[in-house]
């Protein structure tokens, strides 16, 4: 039931951010809101596969220099077209991830972060991946408003649409 819980909130993140990705225009991808920051197709990038890369981290540990070339090369064939492709292969992958592994093992077996922390897996997952997927999403929603699109409402950063009243 725990692993469904996970699930169903990465489930929720991928659909949300699916949704901003139909708002993305070729003129927003270069917008950076200061230096030093990045740009919306940076952030893109990034959110198109944190969730499975961390995943990977946690359950296969084979992150080396030469796998992280490997992500960042993929990731540097995004584009606004594939965005949201790329987004539900994460959530095929982190599905195939999470099946690997049992209830007991969120509970039991200990992980560690990036930055050394050590916890239990089911913590770990909602620490990393799940927090991140929010955080991001809500940026690029802030990047997409503060680029000019302002007919962008918090309900389409929260709200999956299926879920929306009628207008």
């Amino acid at each position: 039931m725990y692993k469904e819980h996970l699930l169903l909130n990465i489930k929720r993140e991928i659909t949300l951010l699916k949704q901003l990705a139909d708002n993305i225009k070729p003129d927003d991808l270069d917008y950076r809101p200061s230096e030093k920051v990045r740009s919306t197709y940076e952030l893109m990038q990034y959110l198109s596969g944190i969730g499975s890369t961390m995943f990977r981290w946690f359950l296969v540990n084979d992150i080396t220099p030469e796998v992280r070339k490997e992500i960042a090369d993929y990731r540097a064939t995004l584009t606004i077209t594939n965005f949201a492709e790329r987004l539900d292969e994460q959530y095929s992958a982190i599905e195939k991830y999470l099946a690997t592994i049992t209830e007991e093992q969120l509970m039991t077996l200990e992980v560690e972060l990036p930055w050394k922390e050590k916890m239990p897996l089911g913590a770990a997952i909602i620490a990393a991946p799940i927090k991140w997927l929010t955080a991001y999403r809500m940026e690029l929603f802030l990047y997409l408003k503060m680029n000019g699109q302002h007919e962008l409402v918090t309900k389409h950063a929260w709200v999956p649409e299926e879920l929306r009243p009628a207008t």
